[in-house]
């Protein structure tokens, strides 16, 4: 997975975090002042990539990346 600003989105896999969670968290995550904490993400049936959605995070909490956009 890419950690550029360019970022492409998530790969879906058969059993990946809930992708409903992780958009609202991300949304979340790029309006706010201080950071909210990660949740523990559901395992849902073809859901984003678990790797790739805590590297994504991870990026963004050091503040790399762009804190805008969506998955």
């Amino acid at each position: 997975m890419s950690t550029s600003p360019e970022f492409r989105g998530f790969d879906l896999v058969r059993r990946g975090y809930d992708r409903e969670q992780v958009d609202h968290y991300l949304r979340a995550l790029s309006g706010a002042v201080s950071l909210p904490p990660v949740p523990a993400f559901e395992i849902r049936w073809r859901g984003y990539d678990r790797e790739q959605v805590d590297a994504r995070i991870a990026d963004l909490l050091r503040g790399g990346g762009n804190r805008g956009g969506r998955a």
